[in-house]
């Protein structure tokens, strides 16, 4: 509908009076009586600082002021009486409880009135206390190379740095005297770590196994349907990792680690790399001619559990490789 521009000078009048009316309202007072109280404004919450992927676990200038710990082997690692920095540490774990709850079981503590929570995800938890640490200002990070991945580093001057192990063989929060686990002098990190080395969290621990030499390969189980492959990387020669890694027999040539040993899989994927038809980690399998295993009209598979192995539907050779071009062949 069309208005006249006459009509708004009396709109905004009206318009006035109605918000005049409404001003004397509000001055008025309520009808439960004792005044017009403003309600009090309700507190903005304080956000949370939520752990931050650690993303590689080292240290820049900016989250380490202290700068680069001092290199293998101008330090040295010793338990002291003392735990200097563990107040701090216990305080992080603390604080992280308030901030992430739901980390923990709280109902599952390692002694009654302990507070040593179960802890249900180990990564944020981990994470979590190193964050916490570093908004303490001081100098923290995860030892990737410890196996259990329990121990934090910890250091307010570069003169020592401590380590503590905050998470026990039950999964539990590790508080007291049996969370300190060294001291070491000068301060031992952050450090750069060797160009040959596995991924930070990759789950390949020391001692690092050198470039896979060569494979062993073989006829592992035969059925009606078809028979499988098996590869197995090998590393060498060199007496003093196979030494190293458990094989006490002198021999120069072994396994990437020890049938049984937990970061076998994790180890072997590393060197291994990953295979070019699949890119799931392990060696790359093709039949005589170079063609892929695509299946059981191209008369053989990769196993769908297991990149080292292959099912094979008919006879011939078959080839298996790795990210250094070591090698192996299985005929038959």
């Amino acid at each position: 509908m069309f208005v006249g521009r006459w009509l708004f000078p009396v709109l905004a009048r009206a318009a006035g009076v109605v918000v005049a009316i409404l001003g004397v309202a509000l001055l008025l007072p309520s009808c439960g009586g004792g005044g017009s109280a403003q309600p009090s404004p309700s507190p903005v919450p304080t956000p949370t600082p939520s752990p931050t992927p650690l993303g590689a676990g080292t240290f820049s200038d900016v989250n380490c002021p202290l700068g680069k710990g001092s290199p293998y082997p101008d330090f040295q690692c010793d338990v002291a009486k003392t735990a200097a920095l563990q107040p701090k540490v216990e305080s992080a774990m603390d604080q992280l409880v308030q901030q992430k709850p739901q980390l923990f079981n709280l109902g599952d503590e390692s002694t009654p009135g302990s507070g040593e929570y179960k802890v249900v995800d180990r990564e944020g938890y981990m994470q979590g206390v190193v964050f916490n640490l570093r908004a303490m200002g001081m100098c923290s990070e995860r030892d990737f190379d410890d196996s259990t991945q329990s121990i934090v580093r910890v250091k307010s001057t570069n003169d020592f740095s401590e380590e503590f192990t905050v998470i026990d063989s039950s999964g539990h929060m590790q508080r007291g005297s049996g969370m300190y686990h060294q001291t070491c002098t000068p301060a031992d990190f952050p450090f750069d770590r060797p160009a040959d080395a596995p991924p930070l969290a990759s789950g390949c621990y020391p001692p690092y196994p050198p470039q896979v030499s060569r494979f062993n390969c073989k006829i592992h189980f035969r059925s009606k349907e078809y028979y499988t492959l098996d590869s197995t990387p090998m590393v060498g020669p060199d007496v003093n990792y196979c030494y190293s890694i458990g094989y006490t027999d002198g021999r120069s040539i072994c396994t990437i680690r020890e049938e049984g040993a937990p970061d076998r899989s994790a180890c072997e994927d590393w060197r291994v790399g990953k295979a070019k038809d699949t890119g799931r980690p392990g060696p790359t399998w093709t039949k005589e001619d170079g063609s892929y295993c695509t299946g059981q009209a191209s008369g053989c598979q990769n196993s769908p559990d297991n990149q080292y192995q292959l099912w094979t539907y008919v006879g011939g050779t078959y080839n298996v490789i790795g990210q250094t071009g070591s090698s192996c062949a299985v005929s038959y």
